[in-house]
């Protein structure tokens, strides 16, 4: 696959829909929505969803943006999951991809995204690495591999980011929005089951602090586990069989979180 450098055709290729939730983001929500909008791919559409912000992003998003994204504005602060499903309910792309308010794409994000499904629709789900550098003017390589990531090797560990993710617009793909922590993982788990999950090893999202620092939802390191543990009982639900891979699953999360526990 070769680098794009010119401007994709509106019409162009496949559609997507950035969603993009967003919580007293003024400081990182333009950062976020410009690395959408230098995009070298152009069919697509930005969704924000202000999950009741108290600070100036709602002033931010309509003076600075206006009608180049679709704003939903939220009343009561609800979660990630929540307000990601509102973006995705209202959604008319080909596939989904997410961004949080305080990360960043590489501009050729999009365009590899559509050269990939475009040749394989099939793809239901499809990921890259993320990477705490400076993405903007990274060098993509001219031959990209696709790889499949068995459904076995994503069940002792998440190993999907959410802004590193596209999945195909499917009504049937939703975040539990029971689940406040490891929602995503929930759902990488419920696609993986019943489709094959692919993704190229190259880091196209710049993630402006770890996964797990302090700060964030996934600050919260045994809440976490919880929620981990939490969709590794809901797998019982997609097959009944899973009741005895069950508790070993949850014994090694328990062990992880342990072994984390004394390392730090």
């Amino acid at each position: 696959m070769s680098n794009a450098t010119d401007k994709t055709h509106l019409n162009d290729g496949l559609k997507f829909s950035v969603v993009i939730p967003v919580y007293n983001g003024a400081a990182t929500i333009q950062r976020a929505l410009d690395s959408v909008m230098a995009q070298s791919y152009e069919n697509y559409e930005i969704i924000v969803v202000d999950d009741a912000s108290t600070d100036k992003t709602n002033e931010i998003l309509q003076t600075n943006y206006g009608t180049q994204i679709i704003l939903i504005q939220k009343v009561i602060n609800s979660g990630g999951s929540v307000a990601r499903n509102f973006g995705m309910d209202v959604a008319t792309g080909d596939y989904i991809a997410f961004l949080d308010a305080d990360d960043t794409w590489h501009p050729d994000k999009l365009s590899l995204m559509n050269t990939i499904v475009t040749a394989a629709p099939s793809i239901h789900l499809l990921y890259h690495p993320y990477t705490l550098e400076p993405i903007a003017n990274k060098r993509i390589p001219e031959d990209i591999k696709l790889f499949r990531l068995p459904f076995v090797k994503l069940l002792p560990a998440n190993l999907i980011a959410t802004p590193c993710t596209v999945i195909k617009n499917d009504p049937t793909f939703r975040f539990d929005t029971n689940m406040r922590y490891t929602e995503d993982y929930d759902l990488w788990l419920r696609i993986g089951y019943k489709y094959k999950l692919h993704f190229i090893n190259i880091p196209l999202t710049q993630l402006f602090r770890p996964i797990t620092s302090g700060g964030g939802v996934s600050s919260n390191k045994w809440a976490m586990r919880k929620g981990e543990i939490r969709a590794y009982r809901k797998l019982v639900k997609l097959n009944p069989l899973f009741i005895l891979l069950l508790p070993i699953l949850v014994i090694s999360s328990l062990g992880k979180h342990l072994v984390k526990k004394v390392v730090s």
